[in-house]
């Protein structure tokens, strides 16, 4: 059922099962070969999941320990590991022992035909996938993580490529206590060291920003944020953070300063705190505001919510580097305002 599929299909093919049980999906390329679909629910559970889709594999007990491992620092209700291959003796062990449920294709087979998802492998295996991200390349430098959204925060051993990538030392950028310019990958500059963070007396969290984008026109970022434990939006819809932690609202208004039309699309913006890179969190209230076209000059408001830790002092703004996304530059700017206030 899943022989032809190519490895990077099978992934999205994966998640797609995953999201018709009603979890929000992102892929992340881990190590060479496997792959993690961090899970998100409305109800606010919490999964992650690691496919190894190689179907000439046995899958060891070293990744699915460190799938336990981020499981239990992370505090993630659900974890899986799929494989097309096989499963060591140890793999078995330690997923038994640490309720890791582990899946190869006889049991993933079985799933779909009990629940009625075997149109969903048919559409993979004739290579009509709906996600056309299924037919482009995942760069190893930058994980997905950095570029698309995830309210599963997951530190990332490939941040530290990234860095290098761009000229800049890893404790430069994730302790990013005073940046407020753009940094491009194409020109890294020097790190300013007297750009103040951004304070309005709303928010313990002293927030900064940089742009990891190439160089060039494109759209300017003027922002401003605030961090609470319970937002209101302007629907006055109100959210409250998990216990443990806190909300990051970012509030934009972007301007697109290039001579021909862009378009914003998911995955261009991350907050960093503590060595971890988030992605925003999935909101009802401004769920449709991405992807979004702007018109040469014009702008369009947006905003981001992002959780971190509660006793965080301190966390940067990311602009994220996309392949054919344009560049990103950011400006504070104490007045924009989106109608998502402090509760």
């Amino acid at each position: 059922m899943f022989d032809d599929m190519a490895d990077r299909e099978f992934v999205d093919f994966v998640a797609e099962i995953w999201q018709r049980r009603d979890w929000a999906t992102e892929i992340t390329e881990d190590d060479p070969g496997e792959y993690l679909i961090t899970g998100d629910r409305d109800n606010g559970a919490r999964g992650l999941m690691l496919v190894v889709p190689a179907k000439d594999v046995t899958v060891a007990g070293n990744p699915v320990q460190d799938l336990v491992d981020i499981c239990e620092a992370k505090n993630v209700d659900i974890g899986v590991v799929v494989t097309r291959g096989e499963f060591s003796a140890e793999a078995r062990q330690i997923g038994d022992a640490n309720d890791i449920y582990l899946v190869d294709s006889e049991l993933l087979e079985e799933t779909l035909i009990e629940e009625g998802l075997v149109d969903v492998a048919e559409k993979y295996g004739s290579g009509e996938s709906a996600s056309i991200l299924s037919r482009l390349p995942l760069p190893t430098a930058l994980p997905a993580i950095l570029r698309r959204p995830s309210a599963l925060p997951i530190p990332t051993r490939a941040l530290s490529i990234l860095l290098v990538v761009v000229g800049v030392a890893a404790v430069a950028i994730i302790g990013m206590q005073s940046i407020g310019l753009g940094i491009g990958i194409g020109t890294p500059g020097p790190i300013p060291d007297d750009v103040p963070g951004f304070d309005d007396g709303k928010t313990d969290v002293t927030v900064t920003a940089a742009s990891l984008t190439d160089d060039g026109d494109g759209v300017r970022v003027d922002w401003n944020a605030f961090s609470k434990s319970a937002i209101v939006t302007g629907n006055e819809t109100r959210y409250e953070a998990p216990p443990g932690t806190t909300f990051v609202v970012v509030q934009m208004n972007v301007t697109n300063e290039h001579i021909e039309p862009i378009v914003l699309r998911e995955g261009r913006f991350g907050f960093s705190a503590n060595d971890t890179v988030h992605g925003p969190r999935p909101v009802e209230s401004n769920a449709d505001q991405l992807p979004v076209r702007i018109d040469p000059t014009a702008s369009e408001t947006l905003w981001f919510v992002f959780t971190i830790d509660a006793d965080e002092t301190s966390g940067t703004l990311l602009g994220l580097p996309s392949e054919n996304g344009p560049p990103i530059r950011f400006e504070r700017d104490p007045s924009v305002e989106t109608g998502v206030e402090p509760a």
